[in-house]
C-alpha cells in the first residue's frame, strides 16, 4: 500500500506534464478503462504490470490516468483480496458514486451521473445471470469470451475430449488443412496469421486462445447434452434444464439462465447406404474417420463426393494407395490461391471492394449510393461474377478441365459450393494418380466389384465417403425443435439434404426468448462472422438490442434472406457463400456500431478483412450502453476529394 502511495504521487506529477485537449473525456476513457479492467479480472495484474514498467516505458494517456484513479481507491478500500467480478466492479462503482457527491473531490465537475446509472444497471443486471454454451468448437470458445467479458458465468459442455471441434484428432482427417487465407481463422484477442494452416495448427491456436481467454477452466469435457427443455419455451423467467450424460455414464442436471447452441453445422458425421454393401469385404468408411496414412497404404480407393473434403483426400490416397478413383455427381468451384491471372493473391477476395462488386444483399445495410449503382446497371453484377468464374478457369488451367469431369454446372453467380483447391491436384490428375469420373455408384455386385450407373465397372479395396454431415439437435424434443425453428429427428436422419434453420439473423428463434444459435452461417469468414454474431447475442441477453416490433416482422426477415439465397445459390438459408461482409454488418448495424472498421477509405475498401478490426467491439458497446461518445476518426474518400481541390487551389492562386 504504501508503494502505492509513493506511485500516486509519481502519477500525479506525471499528468501535470501532459497535455489534454479534454480532461473530461480522458476521465470519462479512464474510468470505462477501468470498467473494462475490472469485468475482465486484469485490475490486479495490469496495475502490477504497469508500476513495474512505469519508469521504462511509454504509457498510454488513458492507462496512466486510470491507473490513477485505481490508486485513489486502493488507498481507500483494500481489494487486494477480491477475486470475483462483481466485487471488483462493485467497490469501483461505489467509489466513483461517492466521489461523484464528493464536493472536494475532482470529479464533482464531470458529468459521469449517466455513466455511473450504466454501469450499476450493467452490474445489478448480471447479478447471478448464467449461461450453458454447448460446444467447445471455434463458435462456441468466442461465444464464451464475449460473454465472459461482458459478465455471464459461463459453463461449456463438450461432449469430446478436446476442444475445437473439426479441428481436433478426434474429428479431423488426415492433412487436413483450412482454406482460409492468411490472418482470417482467428478471432480478435489472439493474433496468428497463419495461411492454410493445419488442422494441428488450428487446434494449437484454439487451445491458447481458450487458456487466454480464461475458457479452459469453464468447459466440461466428455460431457454430452442428451436432453435440453423448459416447461413453457416462451416463459423468460424459466430457466433452462440440462441433463448431461458424464464420461463415467453418470448423470447431471444443470439450470441455466441463458443457452447458446454451438454444435455448428457439422456436428454428425453422414454414411449413405450403397446397395450392395453386405457384399462388400474391404473398407466402407467416412472420410474423416481417415486419421493416418498407413490406412491407404496399396488400397484400390473409391472416394465419393466432389467438395473440399473428397479432392483433400483425393490428393492425399493418390500419394499412398494402389489406384484412387474420384466418383462425383456434381463437380463445384475450385478457386486457386492467386487471381488475376496469378497476380494477385485469392485473399483479396476479403475485401470491401470486391464484396461491393456483388448486388445489394436483403437486409443489409449498403449505402443509397451502393444501392443506387446496381439499381440503374443491373447487369453489372452478373457481368463482374462471370468474368471472375473465366479468370478462375484461366488460372487453374486446361490440365484440371480437359475431361470436362472438373467443369462447374453452374455460373460462379450461383455458386452452390466453393473452396480451395488442394495444392497439388491438378499435377497429381494430370500424372493420372487421380482418375476422376462424373458418375455415381450403383450397386456393389461383389466382394471388390463396384457398378457406377454408367454401367462402368470399379475395383476397390476401400470406399471413403466424403458425404458431409447432418445438421442435428438430438437434445430437443420434436415438438420443442419445431418451436424453435429447427429439423426434427425425422427430417434430420434421412440423408444430408440441407434443411433450413428457421432463425431471424440466423441466430434467435422467434418468440422463444433466452437462447441463441451460434455459427450457422457459412460463408468465406466464418469465424469473423461468429466473433460479431456473439456481440450481438450478448447484446440480446443483455436487453440492449432493438429487434422488430413484431414477430411478423423477424418472419419477414427469414423469409426475405431465404428465398435470395435459395434463388441465388440454390442452398440453404445459412449459405452466404461470396457475402461473407453481409451478416457481419446486418450484426454490427443492430447494434448501433459502425461499420467502418479502419481509419481511412483506402485500408477500408483495399485492406483485408481481418479480425483485428473488431478488437474495439467491448469497448464501443459499452461506451454506448453508457451514453459516451465513442471517438473513433475516418479519413474518407470525401476528405480525399476536398483536400485535392484545396491543393489545386492554391496551386492556382500561385
Amino acid at each position: 500500500m504504501l508503494l502505492i502511495l509513493q506511485l500516486n504521487c509519481l502519477l500525479d506529477n506525471i499528468l501535470i506534464t501532459i497535455d489534454y485537449n479534454s480532461k473530461t473525456n480522458l476521465n470519462d476513457s479512464a474510468i470505462l478503462f477501468i470498467f473494462n479492467s475490472t469485468h475482465e479480472l486484469e485490475i490486479l495484474t495490469l496495475m502490477k504490470e504497469i508500476f513495474l514498467k512505469l519508469k521504462n516505458s511509454p504509457v498510454d494517456p488513458i492507462k496512466l490516468h486510470a491507473i490513477m484513479i485505481i490508486a485513489k481507491i486502493l488507498n481507500e478500500q483494500d481489494i487486494q483480496h477480491l477475486d470475483h467480478i462483481d466485487e471488483l466492479t462493485l467497490v469501483f462503482i461505489n467509489y466513483l458514486s461517492k466521489a461523484v457527491n464528493n464536493p472536494c473531490h475532482a470529479f464533482q465537475d464531470l458529468h459521469v451521473e449517466h455513466l455511473l446509472a450504466s454501469l450499476k444497471n450493467n452490474l445489478y443486471s448480471m447479478e447471478s445471470k448464467s449461461v450453458a454454451i454447448i460446444g467447445a468448437g471455434s463458435s462456441g470458445l468466442v461465444a464464451a469470451n464475449v460473454l465472459l467479458k461482458d459478465g455471464f458465468n459461463v459453463t461449456i459442455f463438450e461432449r469430446g475430449r478436446h476442444i475445437g471441434g473439426v479441428w481436433c484428432e478426434d474429428v479431423a482427417y488426415v492433412d487436413l488443412h483450412s482454406q482460409q487465407f492468411g490472418g482470417t481463422i482467428e478471432f480478435s484477442d489472439l493474433f496468428d496469421g497463419e495461411e492454410y494452416a493445419s488442422w494441428q495448427h488450428i487446434h494449437d491456436y484454439l487451445k491458447r486462445y481458450a487458456d487466454h481467454c480464461h475458457l479452459t477452466e469453464r468447459i466440461k469435457f466428455q460431457t454430452r447434452v442428451i436432453e435440453i427443455n423448459k416447461k413453457n419455451l416462451k416463459d423468460e423467467n424459466i430457466p433452462w434444464q440440462i441433463k448431461v450424460e458424464k464420461f463415467d455414464g453418470q448423470y447431471e442436471m444443470y439450470e441455466f439462465d441463458f443457452l447458446v447452441v454451438a454444435t455448428n453445422l457439422f456436428n454428425d458425421l453422414y454414411m449413405p447406404y450403397i446397395r450392395g454393401q453386405e457384399k462388400f469385404t474391404g473398407t466402407i468408411i467416412h472420410g474423416y474417420n481417415i486419421k493416418s496414412h498407413e490406412q491407404l497404404i496399396d488400397k484400390r480407393v473409391v472416394i465419393i463426393g466432389g467438395g473440399k473434403c473428397a479432392t483433400d483426400l483425393a490428393s492425399t490416397c493418390s500419394l499412398y494407395v494402389r489406384s484412387c478413383h474420384l466418383v462425383l455427381r456434381r463437380a463445384h468451384w475450385m478457386l486457386p490461391r492467386t487471381i488475376v491471372g496469378g497476380l494477385l493473391s485469392a485473399r483479396y477476395f476479403l475485401t470491401r471492394l470486391v464484396y461491393n462488386l456483388f448486388e445489394p444483399f436483403p437486409g443489409a445495410p449498403h449505402s443509397k449510393l451502393f444501392r443506387y449503382f446496381h439499381r440503374t446497371f443491373p447487369r453489372f453484377s452478373t457481368f463482374i461474377t462471370d468474368k471472375i468464374g473465366i479468370d478462375i478457369m484461366i488460372t487453374n488451367g486446361l490440365d484440371l478441365y480437359d475431361d470436362k469431369v472438373f467443369l462447374p454446372n453452374y455460373s460462379f453467380r450461383n455458386v452452390e459450393n466453393i473452396y480451395m483447391i488442394p495444392q497439388d491436384f491438378i499435377r497429381l490428375k494430370q500424372q493420372g494418380r487421380i482418375i476422376a469420373k462424373s458418375d455415381s455408384i450403383d450397386e456393389i455386385i461383389d466382394t471388390t466389384t463396384i457398378r457406377l450407373k454408367s454401367g462402368e465397372y470399379l475395383q476397390a479395396d476401400m470406399i471413403i465417403c466424403a458425404t458431409g454431415f447432418i445438421n442435428r439437435f438430438p437434445f430437443f424434443s420434436d415438438m420443442d425443435a419445431k418451436t424453435l425453428g429447427l429439423p426434427t429427428t425425422q427430417t434430420s436422419t434421412e440423408s444430408n439434404i440441407e434443411t433450413d434453420l428457421y432463425l431471424y439473423r440466423r441466430i434467435i428463434p422467434v418468440g422463444v426468448p433466452n437462447v441463441a444459435f451460434v455459427g450457422y452461417v457459412v460463408c468465406l469468414t466464418q469465424w469473423l462472422v461468429a466473433e460479431v454474431a456473439s456481440h450481438w447475442i450478448s447484446e440480446y441477453f443483455l436487453g440492449r438490442l432493438k429487434l422488430p416490433v413484431s414477430e411478423t416482422g423477424m418472419y419477414k426477415e427469414i423469409d426475405e434472406t431465404f428465398t435470395f439465397i435459395h434463388k441465388t445459390f440454390n442452398r440453404s438459408g445459412c449459405y452466404y457463400a461470396y457475402y461473407w461482409l453481409s451478416p457481419i454488418e446486418i450484426y454490427l448495424n443492430d447494434m448501433g456500431l459502425r461499420l467502418k472498421r479502419t481509419h481511412n477509405w483506402i485500408s477500408e475498401y483495399f485492406g483485408i478483412y481481418r479480425p483485428d478490426r473488431f478488437k474495439d467491439l467491448h469497448e464501443e458497446r459499452r461506451a454506448k450502453a453508457a451514453g459516451i461518445k465513442y471517438h473513433h476518426w475516418y479519413f474518407g474518400f470525401q476528405h480525399t476529394v476536398l483536400i485535392l481541390l484545396f491543393l489545386l487551389f492554391i496551386i492556382l492562386l500561385l
